[in-house]
């Protein structure tokens, strides 16, 4: 469900929404939440918080340590308005953000889950247990990763969002809840003065049937060369200069989030001049 990608991909999603439909939503809340610890019983639910709700510097760790004890849990939250948003659901949306490894080792890989909820955000201890939760897909990092770009599909939740008039939706970044090292860590490094650093979505116009590159709700000669304006190679999220977002969705053939020889493939069978 997920890829990595570089900044200069980034960048790419940012000039193309520009020129097009696509609009770059930043976060208007974020922060940290602590369960365990300094912070009162690890109960899954945060009886003292280490907040960084709009702090001026921020650093966000995601952590689920059970050894040495007591216990401690780190959760990153953050929250979007899309009150300018004026597309009519349903909609294209990705979330994109910049994760790390944690700089000890060796350690095992830490597996990051991103989950939905409700909002509004309380910027309150209530946030730590809000639900419910709906798992959107996770990660894997390497100790000493280097800062890493990664995409995930969510316009699922960003269209119902949309389709009940909340204007809002948030996501909450954890350590997978299971898992079986004794601590796991990533980072999430952003500052609240510097929007650029922090998660964000693109929303983009309605998905496109599979190979309806161009939707017009056929899949023919006219959709080829925007297929291949699309095509981004294996393991790349990245839609190429030229590609929006629905094109691009619609040109991933096998929703494995890139454009490739595998999705051609399956672009010939659903073909018709």
């Amino acid at each position: 469900m997920f890829a990595r990608m570089g900044l200069a991909g980034i960048l790419g999603v940012v000039l193309t929404g520009a020129a097009g439909a696509a609009t770059t939503v930043r976060p208007t809340k974020d922060g940290t939440l602590a369960d365990g610890g300094i912070y009162g019983p690890f109960d899954h639910v945060a009886d003292n918080a280490d907040w960084y709700f709009n702090a001026s510097t921020y650093e966000g760790s995601i952590t689920l340590s059970l050894d040495p004890p007591p216990p401690l849990e780190h959760r990153v939250v953050w929250e979007y308005s899309l009150s300018t948003i004026t597309l009519q659901p349903p909609v294209t949306a990705r979330l994109y953000f910049t994760i790390r490894g944690a700089p000890v080792y060796p350690r095992p890989d830490t597996v990051v889950h991103v989950y939905s909820y409700p909002s509004d955000l309380l910027e309150t201890l209530a946030d730590f247990s809000s639900g419910p939760a709906v798992l959107q897909g996770s990660v894997t990092l390497a100790a000493y990763q280097d800062p890493t770009v990664f995409s995930l599909d969510v316009s699922t939740v960003v269209s119902d969002s949309l389709q009940t008039s909340s204007d809002k939706v948030a996501f909450r970044f954890q350590v997978d809840p299971g898992t079986p090292n004794s601590v796991s860590q990533a980072f999430i490094d952003a500052t609240e003065t510097d929007q650029t650093t922090k998660p964000y979505l693109v929303i983009d116009s309605a998905p496109r049937a599979p190979g309806d590159a161009n939707g017009d709700g056929q899949v023919n000669l006219a959709d080829l060369p925007i297929f291949s304006a699309c095509m981004s190679g294996p393991a790349s999220t990245v839609p190429p200069s030229g590609c929006t977002l629905p094109q691009f969705d619609a040109s991933d053939m096998d929703n494995d989030n890139d454009v490739d020889a595998d999705d051609f493939a399956q672009f010939q069978g659903l073909f018709h001049p």
